[in-house]
């Protein structure tokens, strides 16, 4: 508590010396925001005060001709002079902002040259309009006040988004309109009553309409703010499911071919000493397609707010075994050298930690994908009490790789993006892990940062606060093997596709079952009224009678089959579908793509029903 009470004083007494120099660069901050918010206003009245040219250019011919014809001569050589030189010089004022972008002419030199060039202008006609007034006789006067109306709806046109220009454009006219009852000809007119009446509501009356227009042009401006907004936006997402397409078309090839080929190899059955490495091709590239469609259905529940996590008793102690036996095979394999620091003793928390271990498996991941024989990857963690009876944990992964360039650091969270194009093909990959990794430990309520320079590896932390669990005992995991059935099963197996009813014959061959197929609702449905079976197989996803409505017919019927157990598998793995399968009468549930040790164990879960 003591040195934290000292940090502060001595936070508080840097920012005492410093207080009136901070103050000092916030007023110059204002000033600037004051002429930047300036400048695109003064881009709008530029073009439109040119519009007005040819007008300005009559209006002031005219006032010249008024003046002759009042007989005040003498006057005519002077206005033409200092009214040309008024234009003039708003025209050489303005014209920056007419050839050149507002956020160049942002300074003040320039914002107040294009204000004052207005300002003299309106000032200059004001004078000449309130001189023609008190020298003329009724109909000049009349000539006065529609010169005023016309210049203050000028005014009102050209300072429509900014109330700065309105009013140093209309202060003059105003001033001018009010002085009128004061320097009005003699004698007065009985007119005059009326025209001071007539003269007031103009002023209100412009006021009124500038204010409407002035809202009006702010909604406009708004409006085409947000059009232009979402247009980034979308095409932004365009781009997005563009490289998205590319990505996971070229990634998916790899593991698709390889397949493909081993499965080639298997067939020919001329070398069967290498059936079983080829079975294992086949398999890690199964995996390793299953997790690139995983980084994609958990990328699209996050953005989509869709992802949930769950809170459960786990020990971290545990938790960091189990990740450096799991990687101690990879690390060897590779050459590499794996530290992983134990933890002294348990420590129970309560969190997800399946998210957790895949936010970490992530990291290992590439920690080792990017290290080269012969290097080094660490794992560790620390934890210190925080807040209430939370824990405040970080785990951090550093491997020796070639590190982070820092215009790669800067993309490295975005989805899809590798840090540069030699990486995305030396090592491939959605560009996905860390995009979903840190999303994850942002829906914790935690973060995941990286520091690194190029050249000289790379470290990952990830830092999240957890509440204190209690111990709990450790479930042991369905075995991988095939059960042993006292009795063969009659098993009815329903999907729409024929490749996932061949990979189901294939993976129930074991077992020696009595299969039987249906490609759909309906078929399975008759199939069921016509033979007693033990099992159902059932798709959820088929089009015409889904998985979920054939099980509730199934269900709702007096057929020999209405209390059979349903296996429901689907690809959708949400809550929401999950529960739908057990809504509509199923009594277990897997994910594809289908896992022969998961399936073994359904099959052994329905028979001891």
């Amino acid at each position: 508590m003591g040195g934290r009470s000292a940090g502060d004083r001595a936070g508080r007494a840097a920012n005492g010396c410093f207080g009136m120099q901070d103050m000092s660069l916030d007023d110059d901050r204002l000033d600037a925001s004051w002429f930047a918010a300036m400048a695109p206003h003064l881009t709008l009245a530029a073009r439109e005060r040119l519009k007005q040219t040819p007008v300005r250019v009559t209006m002031g011919l005219l006032i010249a001709w008024v003046f002759w014809m009042a007989g005040l001569k003498s006057f005519v050589g002077p206005w033409l002079a200092i009214s040309t030189a008024v234009q003039i010089f708003e025209y050489f004022a303005m014209e920056p902002y007419r050839r050149r972008s507002a956020a160049a002419l942002s300074d003040a030199r320039p914002v107040l040259t294009a204000l004052s060039s207005a300002g003299l202008f309106s000032i200059t006609f004001a004078v000449a309009i309130a001189v023609m007034w008190s020298h003329g006789d009724q109909v000049m006067t009349a000539i006065a006040v529609m010169a005023i109306a016309g210049t203050l709806v000028s005014n009102m046109v050209s300072g429509i988004g900014s109330q700065t220009l309105f009013l140093i454009g209309a202060l003059p006219y105003f001033a001018t309109l009010f002085a009128m009852p004061f320097i009005a000809p003699k004698p007065a007119s009985p007119a005059l009553a009326p025209l001071i009446g007539s003269v007031i509501l103009l002023v209100l009356a412009v006021i009124v309409i500038w204010s409407r227009l002035k809202s009006a042009r702010a909604q406009e401006v708004a409006a085409l703010n947000e059009a232009q907004r979402r247009l980034e936006q979308a095409e932004r997402a365009m781009a997005d499911r563009a490289a998205m397409a590319a990505i996971v078309s070229h990634e998916l090839r790899t593991p698709v071919s390889a397949i493909l080929a081993g499965a080639h190899v298997i067939r020919k059955g001329d070398r069967p000493e290498t059936t079983p490495e080829t079975a294992q091709l086949i398999m890690d590239a199964g995996r390793l397609m299953t997790g690139m469609l995983n980084d994609l259905l958990d990328h699209s529940k996050i953005e989509a707010r869709a992802m949930t996590l769950e809170a459960r008793d786990f020990d971290l102690a545990a938790f960091m075994d189990d990740t450096a036996r799991f990687w101690a095979a990879a690390a060897d394999e590779k050459g590499l050298r794996l530290g992983v620091s134990p933890m002294a003793e348990p420590l129970w928390l309560k969190g997800d930690p399946f998210r957790l271990r895949q936010i970490v498996n992530n990291l290992m991941s590439n920690a080792l994908k990017f290290t080269p024989q012969g290097g080094c990857v660490t794992f560790g963690v620390t934890t210190r009490d925080g807040a209430l009876d939370d824990v405040a944990v970080v785990m951090t992964v550093a491997d020796q790789g070639p590190g982070i360039a820092p215009d790669a650091m800067a993309r490295l969270f975005s989805p899809f993006a590798q840090g540069s194009a030699q990486v995305a093909r030396t090592y491939g990959g959605t560009g996905l892990g860390l995009t979903v990794s840190r999303d994850l430990a942002r829906l914790m309520g935690g973060e995941l940062s990286a520091r690194s320079e190029d050249g000289q590896g790379a470290v990952f932390m990830l830092e999240i606060s957890l509440p204190r669990g209690v111990p709990v005992d450790q479930a042991l995991e369905d075995t991988a093997a095939p059960p042993v059935l006292d009795r063969r099963l009659r098993v009815l197996a329903v999907d729409d596709h024929e490749i996932n009813r061949r990979t189901l014959a294939l993976v129930l061959h074991p077992l020696d079952v009595e299969l039987s197929m249906a490609s759909d609702g309906a078929s399975a449905l008759k199939a069921l009224a016509a033979q007693v079976f033990d099992v159902v197989l059932m798709d959820v996803n088929m089009p015409g009678i889904d998985g979920n409505e054939t099980t509730r017919r199934l269900r709702a019927s007096s057929g020999p089959n209405a209390a059979v157990p349903v296996i429901g598998f689907s690809a959708g793995t949400e809550d929401e579908q999950i529960a739908a399968t057990k809504a509509a009468g199923m009594t277990d549930w897997l994910a594809k793509p289908l896992e022969p040790s998961r399936l073994y164990a359904a099959l052994e879960r329905a028979v001891r029903q």
